[in-house]
């Protein structure tokens, strides 16, 4: 969920309860008012009748309009003064019951007491009070759709230069070592992001380039001392008058320096890889490329007696070559060197992806690190680093790599888009 989704729901039932909370409290405070007014009318009513009583000594007339009603009762004993709300049954089929607001009094004639009666409709109330309520639910509806307007328009616009820098750093990558553009803002915290984007930028180029020459260099350099210790053990083995003890103790030394020679030929090409230095594509036969590799790997097949199907479509794949090369020689190298006496190798090819499927014992560690740097099984005398070259080209390319391994065959599928 983006942030000014986010904000916007939040900000927006913050402000719908905020103005329904504040819509009930007003409603009662209009109510009230309205209220203390209608009582103030009902007191002008209580100062006429006791005026008419003080001036003429009797009872006024009894009035029964719609809306108003004045009621006297003779009483024993002088009634307390008070408001009350009554329900009177209404002239009206469609309505049982009318609201009035009442004021009881007590007032005296010739020393007889009576309770004094002024009641007064609270119907018009209740409609002010309605049409203030539908008025009131109507500004906050006009009110929330401003609010959202507001925020889906000016918000985005006040966010532009964070997704600017945002897209920005998603683009980077050190092969074209471009500055992250700058842009145009008179918000501080977004020049402070901006400041620390690019210090981080610079900081990150520096480490870089330190560690690629850090690898370049130690990977130049150990060729040349890798390559006089495997000249000098050749001419050591050939030498006729060894031991036999002397001679396995050489061959020892002469293996471990070729899986170093390879272990060091293989971590400068995966630091290339991920580097970007190999930046040139050229349109590959791939099928025609499986084919080569294949007639190049027939040696070792045979001497393993593995029979090998093939369901090859023709199609081109923009791909270095050299990479490509790896690509095909690491797969179909495990899938022979992995695979059991007599065993099989299956293999599928479309322009969507390519399958490549191999008998063989399951690996004695978890798959889901298959594709790890050293993971390689106990026992195997190969540097580990087979497939993580394969993962490292994939992922260079925008492939999509996967492994099963079911009905006792391994599988490599690589999907092309």
């Amino acid at each position: 969920m983006k942030l000014i989704t986010k904000y916007n729901r939040i900000n927006i039932i913050a402000t719908i309860i905020v103005l329904l909370m504040a819509s009930i409290c007003y409603y009662f405070i209009v109510r009230y008012v309205l209220i203390r007014q209608l009582d103030n009318t009902l007191r002008v009513e209580e100062a006429e009748i006791i005026n008419y009583i003080k001036t003429n000594n009797k009872l006024p007339e009894a009035t029964n309009y719609r809306d108003q009603r004045t009621s006297f009762e003779e009483v024993a004993q002088p009634v307390v003064r008070k408001f009350d709300n009554v329900k009177i049954c209404g002239q009206h089929h469609h309505k049982d019951h009318d609201s009035y607001r009442e004021l009881s009094f007590p007032v005296s004639i010739d020393g007889k007491n009576y309770k004094a009666s002024v009641t007064k409709s609270e119907e018009e109330m209740e409609d002010l009070v309605k049409m203030i309520v539908l008025i009131t639910i109507g500004i906050i509806i006009f009110l929330l759709l401003i609010l959202f307007i507001t925020n889906r328009v000016l918000l985005r616009k006040l966010w532009e230069p964070f997704y600017g820098t945002l897209q920005s750093i998603k683009q980077f990558n050190f092969s074209n070592r471009q500055n992250i553009p700058s842009q145009k803002t008179n918000i501080d915290e977004f020049k402070d992001l901006e400041v620390a984007v690019n210090t981080m930028q610079l900081r990150i180029i520096k480490d870089y380039e330190t560690l690629k020459n850090f690898a370049d260099n130690a990977s130049h350099e150990m060729q040349t001392p890798l390559a006089i210790l495997n000249s000098k053990l050749d001419l050591l083995i050939q030498e006729p008058d060894l031991t036999e003890s002397q001679t396995k103790q050489l061959q020892a030394m002469y293996d471990a320096m070729s899986r170093l020679t390879n272990l060091n030929k293989s971590l400068l090409l995966l630091t290339k890889i991920e580097n970007n230095q190999f930046k040139t594509t050229t349109p590959l036969q791939f099928d025609v490329l499986l084919k080569d590799k294949l007639n190049q790997l027939e040696d070792l097949i045979n001497a393993k007696h593995l029979t090998v199907t093939k369901d090859l479509e023709s199609f081109t794949l923009q791909m270095d070559n050299y990479l490509a090369d790896i690509l095909l020689n690491n797969l179909l190298g495990n899938a022979i060197r992995h695979n059991n006496e007599n065993g099989v190798i299956n293999l599928n090819l479309t322009e969507n992806h390519f399958l490549i499927s191999n008998t063989g014992p399951a690996f004695d560690f978890d798959k889901s690190h298959i594709f790890d740097r050293f993971k390689k099984n106990d026992g195997s005398d190969g540097t580990g680093l087979g497939l993580a070259i394969v993962k490292q080209i994939c992922d260079n390319y925008g492939f999509t790599i996967s492994y099963s391994f079911q009905n006792n065959l391994h599988s490599f599928e690589i999907l092309f888009r």
